[in-house]
């Protein structure tokens, strides 16, 4: 690598004697003005002269093997004059042509394999190399013409040329540089792992960002993520190919055929590889990883804000990610009081009020009375403006960075340039859905549309499946056969007489849709149980507080369809039962589905049964059975907000349940 990274001597091979915007012409102009030192060697055909190049026609004639060959010569040449750099001696090699696998040519894609032999060569089909601690520039992008910012922390590989500069420009937007870039086109010889591995190691790099159209090196990425952890440093990967036009874009473009995304989620969940969906994620992950910040699985936020609107809005949108905003601790709020300053409210969020520009000097002493408690994660100071008090906002800034619990500092109507000028951009954001973009990348696996128990209610409790399910099945509707145990051994015990294959759940009211945070496990053998259930009861305590926690076994249920059945209380509406398509179409707004407005009389409940067995294939007999037991339950039971049981599966000509939740209004039975 040191080669390609570090040449002390470069030949480009193709620099036209007539075109100057030609590839080579244009490699060895950036190579002259960018402030190489090392020899540069212009391999033409014709007559020409390069103030500070060395022109011959032939690398033979060059006389000495050159630490790096780089070819900007058509791809049916590439091969011949592979074989030659090699039997020259030369270190490595870079190819710009396109032309092989990735257009279908992939026998002349094995011809530059064979021809490279051990000799490491970057591409076909890629947009070079820059190593700016070398001074050294090769590459056709007309971004490195321009004016650019210092170098930085930052190494990118990609697989796609143009995609790796697209996110190094959104990085010195950002005011953070990059050192190396390396795009691996079609990784004929060197992988994008392997390139990576190196660059990891430079010590310039602290975050190395890869942009990936597929993996062909899983082990290599594993081993990748290992690495940055040992040596304090982060890897940010941005995947394509989870819809099938993004599959598509990225086999045509470099003949890497995406793997499943699923697969590559888990890979990077477990090796500490923050993986992101979009360009703009990239820059988030980045910043956030230069901060060297972790939050555990529904993180403690506490707010501090001068505007109780803003504060709110904070609210919904830290809970829409999967965080939770919980009431101050008492001892927290005793702190809090001891500062002073604040005008509205010590709850969380903290509102400083109206008049918070009296208490301005209160607020480092305010947020250092939140970094102090033990029971929160994470703090977002919001303010606005201040033309009037830049160097206490500024004063702010520092002190939120430095603080040992998380922080940001959301600055809203900031002075033009004030943000630039702070250049804090891991810690200081300019609004709230700047706050919520960087913590997208912190939290990858927010609910979709959850509601969270005790917004809008603190009185509102979540009944999980294990305490909810006989309440259901008291009122009419059979429940899956069960057993629950704190803990796997105790599980494979309980569950001893079943032969499986089982269903494996973790039960807690605080982790309402399980399936979503990895609580469900699906054919699991008997063999496999206690292991299974181990793994199980480990990502139960990574995501829930709930003290009744459980592990649930159940045996796997033969069945032909999969329905919702629902109901519940609208402030406008009032009490509404619903029926539609089940499992994980249960969120899809295509799905069929249909709503009843009680109190119902029997013609209306008979004909939504009667839909149901037209449009979900479901008995009407059953249907309008389970549909009754709902109604039989909200009517003895006031105080249930939702019933949610999904899916509800058709065994014969029997609805039975495999997972429900209740919601109450008024406590938890």
């Amino acid at each position: 690598m040191e080669a390609i990274f570090r040449p002390k001597s470069i030949a480009v091979v193709g620099v036209s004697a007539t075109d100057a915007a030609s590839w080579g012409r244009m490699t060895v102009r950036r190579l002259l003005e960018g402030g190489y030192g090392g020899e540069v060697v212009a391999v033409a055909r014709g007559e020409l002269t390069l103030p500070g190049a060395r022109v011959v026609r032939s690398l033979a004639e060059i006389g000495h093997a050159p630490d790096l060959v780089v070819l900007a010569t058509p791809a049916a040449t590439v091969p011949d004059l592979l074989r030659e750099a090699r039997e020259i001696g030369a270190g490595a090699a870079i190819v710009y042509a396109a032309g092989f696998a990735e257009g279908g040519n992939r026998d002349l894609e094995e011809e530059l394999r064979a021809a490279a032999g051990s000799m490491p060569v970057l591409g076909p089909n890629c947009l070079g190399v820059v190593s700016r601690p070398a001074a050294v520039q090769l590459s056709t992008t007309r971004f490195l013409d321009r004016e650019r910012a210092d170098p930085g922390p930052v190494a990118i590989v990609t697989q796609s040329g143009a995609m790796g500069f697209v996110l190094a420009d959104l990085l010195e937007q950002a005011g953070v540089g990059y050192s190396y870039y390396a795009s691996a086109g079609n990784e004929t010889c060197l992988s994008a792992t392997e390139l990576g591995a190196y660059l990891l190691d430079q010590p310039e790099t602290g975050v190395l960002v890869l942009y990936l159209e597929g993996v062909r090196d899983a082990a290599g990425l594993r081993e990748l993520g290992r690495r940055a952890r040992r040596a304090g440093k982060a890897v940010v990967a941005l995947g394509v190919g989870r819809s099938a036009a993004g599959r598509r874009a990225a086999l045509s473009h470099t003949a890497a055929v995406a793997g499943d995304h699923l697969l590559l989620a888990s890979l990077c969940r477990q090796e500490g590889i923050h993986l992101v969906t979009d360009d703009e994620q990239v820059v988030d992950a980045v910043l956030s990883a230069r901060k060297r910040v972790t939050l555990p699985p529904a993180p403690r936020l506490a707010v501090l804000t001068m505007s109780g609107g803003a504060g709110g809005v904070l609210a919904d949108v830290l809970t829409s990610l999967g965080a939770r905003v919980p009431p101050l601790a008492e001892r927290t709020r005793a702190r809090l009081a001891e500062v002073g300053g604040i005008g509205a409210t010590d709850a969380n969020p903290v509102d400083l009020g109206g008049n918070f520009d009296r208490a301005l000097d209160r607020i480092t002493g305010l947020l250092g009375a939140l970094d102090a408690a033990p029971d929160i994660d994470g703090i977002v100071l919001y303010l606005t403006f201040g033309d009037r008090f830049l160097d206490t906002y500024r004063a702010l800034a520092g002190i939120t960075a430095d603080l040992s619990t998380p922080a940001w500092f959301v600055w809203a109507c900031a002075p033009p340039g004030e943000l630039a000028r702070l250049a804090s951009p891991e810690t200081v954001l300019p609004s709230i859905g700047a706050l919520r973009r960087r913590l997208r990348v912190l939290l990858p696996d927010p609910p979709s549309a959850e509601p969270t128990p005790g917004r809008g209610d603190s009185r509102q409790r979540v009944v999980s499946e294990l305490h909810a399910a006989p309440v259901l099945a008291e009122a009419g509707i059979a429940h899956v056969p069960t057993v629950s145990a704190p803990n796997a051994a105790e599980l494979a015990e309980a569950a001893r007489d079943w032969p499986g294959p089982f269903v494996l759940k973790g039960d807690a009211a605080d982790v309402p849709h399980r399936a979503r945070h990895g609580l469900v496990r699906i054919g699991v053998t008997a063999g496999e149980l206690p292991t299974a259930a181990a793994a199980l009861a480990e990502r139960l305590a990574e995501v829930s507080v709930d003290p009744r926690r459980m592990l649930v076994a159940q045996p796997l249920l033969a069945h032909t369809r999969e329905i919702a059945l629902g109901a519940v209380r609208d402030p406008v509406y009032g009490t509404a039962v619903l029926l539609g398509a089940g499992g994980d179409r249960a969120e899809d707004p295509a799905a069929p589905r249909r709503a009843l407005l009680l109190p119902a009389d029997d013609d209306q409940l008979a004909e939504l049964a009667t839909w149901a067995e037209s449009v979900l294939g479901v008995p009407a007999p059953a249907a309008r059975s389970a549909l009754a037991a709902v109604v039989h339950l909200l009517t003895a039971e006031p105080d249930i907000a939702e019933i949610d049981v999904n899916p509800l599966c058709l065994t014969g000509d029997e609805l039975i349940a495999v997972d429900a939740l209740i919601t109450y209004s008024k406590g938890q039975p």
